[in-house]
């Protein structure tokens, strides 16, 4: 069972760059998502199969994907989810058409003002995060519920 790692209370961010990994690294692979102290315990830092938006590291040939201090210096260049996307466009996966979710996704994480994130906020993924979030207090069935309406969401881009 492949381990994808992120931190507790996710974001937007964490929910998809671990759907990313799940659904397009490791697909056909069993795995599953932990969620963590920001402050990743040692022994996932070491033997997670995937770290994203944790970990302050970026080596995605280890599958680290974060993209805050020391990774880079201005963690608003980019962020997990991005990181992931890139990389799967870097190994001929079919994510292409994600852009529009990706885009959008590194805009609330970094704090942009665009329409396109305006209603992201209204009726899109950030909106749907926190009704789930609001509906269920276990993390891991809001990611499963939020992977289920991503996967959806993702057909008609």
């Amino acid at each position: 069972m492949k381990q994808i790692v992120t931190h507790a209370n996710p974001d937007l961010d964490a929910i998809v760059s671990a759907w990313l990994a799940q659904d397009f690294l490791f697909q056909g692979d069993k795995s599953e998502v932990l969620f963590v102290s920001r402050k990743v315990p040692e022994k996932f830092m070491l033997h997670a199969d995937c770290l994203v938006d944790v970990g302050n590291t970026y080596c995605p040939e280890a599958y680290r994907f974060d993209h805050k201090p020391p990774a880079f210096q201005n963690r608003n260049r980019t962020c997990a989810t991005r990181l992931v996307w890139e990389y799967l466009l870097s190994i001929g996966a079919a994510v292409a058409h994600l852009k529009p979710l990706v885009d959008i996704t590194y805009q609330g994480d970094t704090h942009r003002n665009s329409a396109a994130l305006k209603q992201s906020r209204i009726d899109g993924p950030h909106a749907e995060l926190t009704k789930l979030k609001t509906e269920h207090k276990d993390t891991t069935e809001v990611y499963q519920r939020m992977v289920l309406w991503l996967r959806s969401y993702t057909k008609n881009l």
